[in-house]
């Protein structure tokens, strides 16, 4: 996973693999032994156990490729692992790609100035969303009936003045009619009624994209032009994940590769790009196609 962020900052191709088979092949050896001399006798027994497992992987592609790295994140999983105690901003900030007409940071390592105030924006308003939760401010919740394919972000009608003042800037960053307290969540981008609100999902793919960003690149590769410079943004609220890099492989790393004879690795004491990458591997493992008879095993005992 890591490798393939570092390639996707260097412009390369991602590869993803599968397991296609597993093949556990058992050997059981025994040996005896018997020595002696005038008047004496001793011997032995032994037995060893070896296990040779082998693991045959194939590229990821095609309609599984498609389906696991292309399609948008279901939302579904977004708000089980917010339920689970999953940071809200961070959530947010890795999983959405668009609230209204606000963008989050596009998949390109160098973005535009009008592209880091949209960003500035949409950081904003997630901040909103996210200071509106802890005064429980707003549901989120599925129609019923015929309408149980929809879901809803409702305000709370009775607010305090300052939980209204948060209701009311985020309406207001967001375009939203400050009358009206329920909005059907879509996906659409235009034509948007009063009373709905866009907010859009990213695939794993554009997310391993926005992650790449925080990825430190030797300036010796930048002088050669292996890869872009990348726009300095002001905080990690933007891009929560910084993957430094080294000429020396790193002691103290709690993932590390080397491409392009650096290592790129995640510290141990960062805990901020620790949970970052743990979400990415959870979201990962989320979109897996799911094979009616698994994982294919083959147990073959030998002599």
């Amino acid at each position: 996973m890591l490798l393939n962020l570092v390639r996707l900052r260097y412009r390369d191709v991602p590869v993803f693999l599968s397991i296609s088979s597993v093949l556990s092949q058992y050997v059981y050896l025994g040996s005896a032994n018997i020595a002696g001399a005038a008047g004496s006798a001793s011997g032995g027994l032994g037995v060893s156990h070896i296990d040779r497992p082998t693991i045959s992987y194939s590229p990821l592609s095609g309609e599984d490729f498609s389906r696991q790295l292309l399609t948008p994140i279901p939302s579904a999983s977004i708000f089980s692992l917010a339920q689970s105690g999953w940071p809200a901003g961070q959530l947010m900030m890795m999983s959405f790609e668009r609230i209204n007409h606000l963008r989050n940071s596009a998949f390109v390592p160098v973005l535009r100035q009008e592209q880091i105030k949209q960003l500035e924006k949409f950081e904003l308003a997630v901040k909103l969303i996210v200071q509106l939760g802890k005064h429980n401010a707003f549901d989120s919740y599925y129609g019923e009936g015929k309408d149980a394919n929809n879901r809803y972000f409702a305000f709370d009608t009775d607010p305090n003045p300052e939980t209204q003042e948060l209701i009311t800037q985020f309406k207001k960053i967001l375009k939203l009619d400050q009358d009206i307290s329920v909005f059907r969540i879509t996906e659409r981008q235009v034509n948007l009624k009063p009373n709905e609100i866009t907010i859009k999902l990213r695939s794993l793919l554009t997310l391993m994209g926005f992650l790449a960003h925080g990825v430190e690149v030797p300036a010796a590769h930048l002088q050669e032009k292996f890869v872009e410079g990348k726009s300095k943004l002001n905080n990690d609220f933007f891009v929560p994940l910084h993957v430094q890099s080294s000429a020396e492989e790193p002691d103290n790393a709690f993932v590390a590769i080397e491409y392009q004879d650096h290592w790129f690795f995640i510290e141990h004491s960062d805990h901020n790009s620790k949970q970052a990458f743990g979400l990415l591997t959870y979201l990962y493992m989320l979109q897996a196609p799911q094979s009616p008879s698994g994982v294919p095993l083959i147990t073959i005992p030998a002599g």
